[in-house]
Formats: structure tokens, sequence, C-alpha cells
């Protein structure tokens, strides 16, 4: 028998394997594991800038295919309004994208959809600095699992979150 000596090609080739497993890691196991815990054991309280922040900014949604119109442009007009007016928390965008269409498609997607609720919010007057993250995530986080329209529509679209949440 042969001893194996791990040449630099292997070790290339483990860790594309380890990021691929990473990224490809079904989400329902990792909400199962993010369930498994407790919720206090990740995140510290929100602060009360966050909670408001949290309970009055609406997901913003996209048409199947689209990042430049939203369905439903009075929740964007109403949280850039209650964002140009509450100053106080900073925020992070982050945009999403149905399951269907490769991966890479969907975070591009994704990305310009986060960029266009961004645009959006600077017009209506909320300060840029305020928004420290702004990207797309594809269809890594589904909210839902089922293969019909209504799930779809959930996942096309934009969150505005505060940074303690994440």
């Amino acid at each position: 028998m042969r001893n194996f000596i791990p040449n630099q090609r292997y070790w290339v080739s483990l860790a594309a394997f380890l990021i691929a497993i990473t990224i490809f890691m079904p989400a329902s196991l990792v909400m199962a594991q993010d369930n498994a815990a407790s919720p206090q054991a990740h995140f510290p309280p929100l602060s009360p800038q966050a909670q408001d922040l949290m309970q009055n900014v609406k997901e913003v949604y996209f048409p199947f295919d689209i990042y430049s119109r939203v369905v439903n442009p009075d929740a964007l007009t109403a949280d850039g309004s209650w964002l140009s007016q509450n100053t106080a928390s900073p925020m992070w965008i982050q945009g999403y994208a149905d399951i269907r269409g490769d991966i890479f498609y969907n975070l591009v997607l994704s990305y310009r959809r986060a960029q266009h609720v961004k645009a959006a919010l600077i017009k209506s007057g909320v300060d840029e600095s305020r928004i420290q993250f702004a990207t797309g995530w594809g269809k890594l986080y589904p909210v839902c699992n089922a293969t019909d329209e209504s799930c779809y529509q959930q996942q096309r679209r934009v969150d505005i979150v505060p940074p303690d949440t994440m």
C-alpha cells in the first residue's frame, strides 16, 4: 500500500469542495440548525432604534425577472418617508430572488434589486451614510419551500434591516 502525500492541487480541491458545501447547503438544514439554538444565544437584544425599524419598514416586492420596478410602490414610498424622518438607525438592504434561474444570475438580479431600493431611498431623502450594506443574496435564504407563484413572490423581495439582526 502506498503512502498518500497531498500536493497543492489536493488542498485547492478540498478548499473548493468545502466552499461549495457551505454555499449549497440546503437552507432547510441551516434553518433547522438556527431554530435548534436559542435566538438569544446568537444575537444581543435589539436596540430601540432597531426595533422601530423592524416594526415600521416593510419588505419591497418585485415582479419576476425585473429589478427596476416594484410590485408595491406604496411600501417603498412609505419606507423612504419613515426612514428620512427617523434618522437614528443605520440599515442594511438585502435583495433576494426566487429559486428559478441559476445561482449567478439570481445573485446579480438580487444585487440590482437592492441597489434599486437604495437609490429610491436616497432619492426620498435618506442619508446615504446610514446605508451600511446593500447587496443581494440571490436564492440562498428562502422564506418558503413551495414551488407555486405565491411562494416565488415572497422570495422576490428586498428587506431593510438593522445591522444588529445579523
